[in-house]
């Protein structure tokens, strides 16, 4: 009978495949308008191409002591038992049976017994089985991309936490060099007013500039606590002890990134690895409706070993084996079938356009990126020239007004283009950095994914 039966089952198979759908040429493009001709690509560890110690340390410790990243594991081991268990639907169900009876004949007293030990294996829904275990195996896929993407965004943000710190420091000095300085120009003021050459109000003026910058100086301050708090809670960490040891950005290194051929985004980039598993996902389910108008299918097999004693259904069983297939169909449903063809067929196109569109949409967004980096590359030079030219504006402006040749308004706009200036250089090397991070991550930050196998970890 089963031998019979499996040609149908293969041919009924046959009849249930539908086509998987995909991405068109266009929508891959075939290299990066952007692209910059050196660096190096995104790998594992990427947050060492920043060539920063305490850095590496600390994305360490993340991994290790971070509250998300342990549910984001703890969210994942979940869905790999999910899968296992979608596994071992696969293997026939098997059932065994023991009986042993004891009776005594009322008319001779005599006692008899009799045993038997009974296996049976019976495995149902062949048609829709494969189909199902692909499902279980694209919600894995996307489980496993949606747990390497929390933890690309854990990082990245843990990295960018700590560039916080550290331009808060930067930011601090900076603002105590412009306090330093409106006091020094508060000073010559104040000797011009006590002799008579000028009036008090460029006093009254400089005075408001000198608090204005304690003020600043006070608030980047309290930022810095803010940020060394953020950086402390990625840790698993409470803000009380909690400190970095660096105290400056200007020793850390903006790597530049090559984003690699666009093609190897489909498989290194979680998002689109997630989008393409629902998709899989929607296409098992169009498989399934398809199934559901061919006939349910259940093989059987069976044993039995039985014996009048104990002893003899160990040494010399009677033994009897069977197999059987059964075959159930229903021949009408009010067009029920139909209609959830129909309706898995809508969802697996809706999943197809949000796979092609998050495809899309990566690939726009790194260009964006890769040109943003650019334009804030081609602006250090600038912002590193402005700062060197406001420092020497301002250095002779406070020379001439404290030899009454220029007047204050002149000393004032300088001062103000110095405190700009100094700003906007340490600006434009956070926003570097940050670029950076988030070229990384939208990269994939060197994951990998591994179809039909385990992905490789961040």
């Amino acid at each position: 009978m089963i031998r019979l039966v499996l040609p149908v089952v293969a041919l009924l198979a046959g009849c249930a495949a539908v086509e998987m759908p995909g991405l068109s040429e266009s929508d891959i493009p075939l290299a990066w308008d952007s692209a910059p001709r050196d660096g190096a690509p995104p790998e594992q560890g990427w947050w060492m191409q920043f060539e920063d110690d305490e850095l590496s340390t600390i994305i360490a410790e993340v991994k290790a002591a971070n509250l998300d990243l342990a549910t984001v594991a703890r969210n994942l081991e979940a869905a790999q038992l999910t899968l296992r268990e979608a596994g071992l639907e696969l293997v026939p169900t098997p059932a065994v049976s023991v009986q042993a009876n004891v009776g005594t004949d009322s008319r001779s007293d005599a006692t008899s017994t009799s045993a038997s030990v009974g296996a049976t294996l019976v495995y149902g829904g062949i048609l829709s089985k494969p189909a199902r275990y692909d499902a279980a195996r694209a919600h894995y896929d996307a489980a496993a991309a949606l747990a390497a993407d929390a933890a690309l965004n854990i990082l990245g943000t843990a990295a960018s936490a700590y560039f916080r710190v550290l331009i808060n420091r930067d930011l601090i000095a900076a603002a105590r060099q412009n306090l330093e300085n409106a006091k020094q120009i508060e000073r010559i003021v104040q000797a011009r007013v006590d002799a008579g050459t000028i009036t008090p109000i460029d006093a009254l003026q400089q005075s408001i500039a000198v608090e204005r910058q304690r003020n600043a100086v006070s608030n980047l301050v309290q930022e810095e606590f803010a940020a060394r708090a953020a950086l402390a809670l990625l840790l698993g960490r409470s803000v009380r002890g909690f400190d970095v040891s660096a105290q400056t950005l200007a020793g850390i290194r903006v790597p530049r990134v090559k984003p690699g051929l666009p093609a190897g985004l489909l498989t290194r980039r979680p998002d689109l690895v997630q989008a393409e598993a629902s998709l899989r996902a929607a296409h098992a389910n169009v498989r399934l409706a398809h199934a559901a108008f061919l006939p349910d299918i259940t093989l059987t097999a069976s044993g039995n070993a039985a014996s009048d004693s104990l002893t003899a259904l160990i040494e010399a069983p009677d033994t009897f084996l069977a197999t059987a297939a059964s075959l159930a169909h229903t021949l009408a449903d009010d067009g029920r079938r139909s209609r959830n063809v129909w309706r898995a067929q809508l969802s697996m196109r809706s999943s197809l356009a949000a796979y092609r569109k998050a495809v899309l949409a990566a690939f726009n967004d790194i260009e964006v990126r890769l040109r943003s980096i650019a334009l804030l590359d081609s602006q250090e030079a600038v912002a590193l020239e402005d700062r060197r030219r406001a420092e020497e504006s301002f250095r002779i402006a406070q020379l001439r007004y404290s030899e009454g040749v220029a007047d204050y308004q002149t000393v004032l706009l300088s001062q103000d283009a110095l405190f700009f200036a100094r700003n906007a250089y340490l600006n434009n090397k956070l926003a570097r950095l940050n670029a950076t991070v988030a070229l990384y991550q939208a990269l994939g930050g060197g994951w990998e994914h591994s179809p039909g196998g385990v992905s490789s970890g961040l």
